[in-house]
Formats: C-alpha cells, structure tokens, sequence
C-alpha cells in the first residue's frame, strides 16, 4: 500500500475537506481526490462519505484513519531512530575495562559520553586486560580499556595514560614511615600479585622491577584484581604494587609510596583497544570522550 495515500487519507480525516487538506499536503486538490479514490479502489471499499457536508468518514474510514496513524506513527519513530543510529545519537556500546581504569581515565569519560548521547546504552563489563583481546575478536565489546594491553591483530591500540607506581603497605608497616622505598628496602617483605592469569602483563612487569633491582620477589598470594590485593595489603599479608592514580582513592589502612633508585622511571600505561575496521558512530563518539592518545597512533 502507498505511504503517500495513508499519508494523504490522514491528514483529509483530520480537515474533513478536501481544500484545507490539499493545502496541508501541498498539493493541488484534483491530486487529493485521485490518491482518495485509488486508496478507496484498492481496498474495494467507500472511506469517505462525500454527500454528506462537512465530510464525513466510513466505518471503515475510522478504522483505517486510526491504524493508518499508528502505522505512521511507527515509521516515523523507526526513521528518527535510524538517524540517531546512525550519528551515534542511539544504539548501545560495550565496554570491557579493567578495575584500574576506573581510578582514572574511565569515570569522565563515560560521564561525558552519557551527557552528549543519553540515548545510548551502555553495556560495561569488568575484565581483565588479557580476556578483552577474546571480547573483541568475538565482538562482545567495541572497545576494551586495559593496562598494558597485548598487540591484537586486527585492532589499533594507544595509550591514554602513563604513570609511574607506588608500592602499597599496610599503615602499621615498618617501612610505613619511608617517604619513598627501594625494591632492595622489599627483599623481605612478602609480595601480592596481580592480577592472577598466566598471561598478565602488569604482573610480569612487577616481576621485571624485582629482577632489575637483583631482588628475587617473596610472592605469598596473587589476587584476581586490584581491590583484592589492596585488602590483603590492608589485612597485612604483604605489599603490592599499583598505579599511581589507585594512590588518591586509598583507604585508612593502607599508604602508598614511591619509589626511588631502580625501577623508580618505570612507569604503567592505560590504554584503548578497538578493532581498527569497526566504524560504528559510537564508537567514534566514545573515542572522542576519552583523553586524547599519547603516542603517534592513529584512529
């Protein structure tokens, strides 16, 4: 069935007058008359009453004026949806993050995409770095925010942030009192690791700032993620080492310090992975939400 003769039969059910009609419609009203009465054809059925003055509809006019409106009605919703897909005004984008993340890139950069596009859902799940390389070859995320992400194929990768680390003790530690602390100062010290995968690269590389300084680390546990490891930094089990940004959202029993001598110019990066082929306007638009990259990639 013609659009433009639902259209046309509407907006005549609403004027009752074929003039008032066609001026509303911006067409001549002999044009009106002949999209009615190929509409009327077509069904096989009398919609208008036109011996009657004003007009009048039909019973089957009625009803076909209030499905005609719900039909239109529809499409127009499906249209404006279609642009705002379409210009990443709607739809839904999924983010994969690791707990980190949230202690500084992640949190304003969501707010502002939630405040430009409030009609986009946001799916977030919480991971760790190595299972986002999975989630975006299977594309259950459209983006992953990691620490120290592998190289996947097919994705472009880049830094948001890089910061150095502290390393985290229970308040009443001896070592507590330092203003800073060499990893020789930690040769006794039991370590907490994190996160616990065989492939994380955060946990090699704190590995890497024991071996560096000649200190073979004394690993008592390894957590599943950062909070983990700083309760059992707080429950007095050992120390960890984290980013700089979990330092300013600490908690009364643990302190954090810097380090000195070797391993003090390390420093950990947060960074965004996305498949590079993947052009979807949220995307796009989320990317644009998040701190600008800090090495020469390209989007």
């Amino acid at each position: 069935m013609n659009l433009r003769a639902l259209q046309c039969f509407v907006i005549l059910a609403e004027e009752l007058n074929f003039s008032r009609a066609a001026e509303r419609l911006h067409i001549a009203q002999p044009a009106l008359s002949q999209q009615i009465r190929a509409l009327e054809e077509r069904l096989g059925t009398q919609l208008v009453d036109r011996a009657r003055r004003p007009l009048m509809l039909t019973e089957a006019g009625h009803y076909l004026c209030t499905e005609a409106r719900q039909l239109l009605g529809s499409l127009e919703q499906m249209t404006v949806a279609a642009q705002e897909i379409g210009v990443g005004r709607r739809g839904w984008l999924s983010v994969g993050f690791t707990r980190s993340s949230m202690y500084s890139v992640l949190p304003p950069a969501l707010k502002k995409f939630h405040r430009a596009y409030p009609q986009v859902e946001l799916k977030l799940y919480e991971m760790l770095t190595e299972e986002q390389t999975d989630a975006l070859r299977d594309m259950r995320i459209h983006i992953g925010i990691g620490r120290q992400p592998l190289t996947v194929e097919g994705c472009t990768s880049y830094t948001l942030l890089r910061e150095r680390v502290v390393i985290a003790l229970e308040a009443g530690h001896p070592l507590a009192a330092c203003k800073t602390l060499r990893i020789a100062d930690l040769a006794d010290t039991p370590l907490i690791l994190y996160p616990k995968h065989q492939n994380a690269q955060f946990k090699r590389s704190v590995l890497s700032l024991y071996r560096d300084a000649g200190v073979t680390p004394l690993v008592a546990h390894e957590a599943y993620e950062i909070q983990t490891a700083i309760a059992l930094v707080g429950a007095g089990l050992g120390v960890t080492v984290v980013g700089e940004s979990v330092a300013r959202h600490g908690r009364a029993d643990v302190v954090f310090r810097h380090l000195a001598g070797p391993g003090s110019s390390y420093r950990s990066t947060l960074a965004a992975t996305f498949r590079t082929d993947d052009m979807s306007p949220h995307l796009r638009a989320f990317l644009d939400c998040l701190p600008p990259p800090l090495n020469d990639a390209t989007l």
